[in-house]
């Protein structure tokens, strides 16, 4: 387990956990490969597909650094017109630079690809240029007590407080993680040749917090993409299958209190095919290596101050606006996204089938509509592969998505964080049009967020006195007044005023009277 994923925010009563940074970092990686000595000559490329990791990150005084790389798989046609692939790995480092950021904060990062492009400068060597945008969200512990300077001599300051609702985020995580499993190609499919590729994700529909540890349920999603010879050359199948998934991942102070989301990432797959009894190569035996995330959270109070005032003194306030939030609500969803073009339309009037599909989904926006419904909206990056009269060919496009979801429990303000994975992707093609369908699996979490003007730091003066100071005075409260504002204005605690006029049921009288003091 890496140390850097933990984090446990023990919150005291004048503390929060608090967003302190939101955005997007850029990072441009350009890179030239040359192919192992084991693979043949490239005649064309016909795709790259890619996806970032990130390994580590370091939260130090007002910075974020991370590392991590981008493995790209270049899907190509060899100089036997051979389908093939191959992968190579750009490493990336970045930071983000926050002046407000302490040790006592942890980084959310969520590395997406922006844009992959792959071109070939020889038979020998490719040129991979990627931009890598990564989510960031920073959130610190901080202490919200206001400063007091000044004279406060023989005074106690009087101060307005508020209990306001907060977060306590645990994180956890774990890196390394192993599934074997074994996968066989039914009858009515052929026999395995040459795998081409074997794509893996990850998704997680249950997470249960229980003393210390989180279980941890999901499914992996499995694309084989292979080769099988046949009279008219070479045959191409794709195989899909879905793997379920369970795990338990540490997490000191964690209990059945919180609500936790994982998020999971695949970090190498090593496929060997066998025989099975009767001596057809039918058998996938799978080695997956794997790390799991987790953002567990739960409701805390903190108690904030307003205002404040003292005898006798004048007080110089500096006041600031501050954004709580606070577990709302969970989701985790299954849906579908359809798209239905024309053969013109994608330039597809020479293509005579589909071979492969795949899909990279990311949510942009999540909102309460005029139903009153939770709307999440994105779009998913759909790559495909057709076979056409000069062979094979890919075309990428997009397929906007829209679920909408029971907003019970979410208020009009929150904050979410979104992790949406296409766990299935088919195409069809008819004289007409080209059909396109996923299975999209969903996990999302609302903060609420509420905002208030509390009070930062008070400077305290002594206030010139009266030459001839009353010990009584009658006041005629406005009607908009609160006993906070009669007690600040004359500079008495509200048992002073108590002690000396018949409140009940804390409805201020017409008249009060006040006692000043000597």
């Amino acid at each position: 387990m890496d140390n850097y994923l933990n984090f446990r925010s023990d919150i005291e009563n004048n503390s929060a956990l608090m967003q302190i940074y939101e955005g997007v970092k850029h990072t441009e990686i350009s890179e030239e490969f040359i192919l192992p000595d084991y693979l043949p000559d490239v005649k064309r490329i016909i795709k790259v597909s890619a996806k970032p990791r990130i390994d580590t990150k370091y939260v130090t005084m007002g910075r974020v650094e991370y590392e991590g790389d981008v493995v790209a798989v270049i899907l190509f046609i060899d100089e036997e017109n051979k389908l093939r692939t191959v992968t190579f790995k750009a490493a990336f480092a970045d930071a983000i630079e926050v002046s407000d950021i302490m040790n006592e904060c942890v980084a959310n990062l969520m590395p997406y690809i922006d844009n992959a492009n792959c071109r070939l400068l020889n038979p020998r060597r490719v040129a991979l240029r990627v931009r890598v945008d990564t989510e960031s969200s920073i959130w610190c512990n901080r202490n919200l007590k206001p400063l007091y300077t000044g004279d406060l001599s023989n005074v106690k300051a009087e101060e307005l407080k508020k209990d306001m609702q907060s977060i306590r985020l645990i994180t956890a995580g774990e890196n390394g993680l192993n599934v074997s499993a074994d996968i066989e190609v039914d009858g009515a499919l052929p026999q395995i040749g040459e795998v081409i590729s074997c794509k893996v994700d990850m998704s997680f529909f249950e997470c249960k917090a229980s003393e210390g540890k989180i279980l941890c349920r999901g499914e992996m999603p499995i694309t084989v993409f292979y080769s099988s010879p046949s009279d008219n050359g070479e045959n191409y199948t794709v195989l899909f299958r879905k793997l379920p998934v369970a795990q338990v991942i540490g997490a000191d102070g964690a209990d059945e209190s919180f609500e936790c989301m994982a998020r999971g990432a695949v970090d190498d797959v090593k496929v060997k095919v066998s025989e099975n009894g009767f001596s057809e190569k039918r058998i996938l035996e799978l080695e997956i290596t794997y790390r799991i995330y987790l953002n567990c959270v739960k409701k805390d109070n903190v108690t904030v101050t307003c205002d404040v005032y003292a005898p006798k003194r004048n007080a110089d306030e500096e006041m600031e606006t501050v954004k709580f939030c606070y577990p709302a609500r969970n989701y985790s969803v299954n849906f579908s996204a359809s798209k239905s073009v024309s053969r013109s339309e994608m330039e597809l009037e020479n293509a005579e089938g589909v071979f492969e599909l795949s899909a990279e989904a990311k949510v942009t926006s999540v909102e309460k509509n005029s139903a009153g419904k939770l709307s999440v909206k994105g779009v998913a990056d759909v790559d495909a592969i057709f076979k056409g009269s000069e062979g094979l060919f890919s075309v990428k496009y997009d397929i906007p998505f829209e679920t909408e979801l029971d907003s019970t429990g979410v208020p009009d303000k929150f904050e979410y964080n979104a992790d949406i994975v296409c766990m299935c992707a088919k195409g069809r093609l008819d004289a007409e049009n080209f059909y396109t369908e996923l299975e999209m699996q969903l996990g999302l979490m609302i903060l609420g967020c509420a905002e208030i003007e509390i009070l930062k730091e008070a400077e305290f003066t002594v206030a010139e006195e009266e030459k001839t100071p009353p010990q009584m005075r009658f006041y005629y409260p406005d009607a908009s007044e609160t006993m906070w504002d009669i007690c600040k204005r004359f500079g008495v605690s509200y048992a002073d005023i108590e002690n000396n006029n018949t409140i009940k049921d804390g409805k201020i009288p017409e008249v009060i009277l006040i006692p000043l003091m000597k």
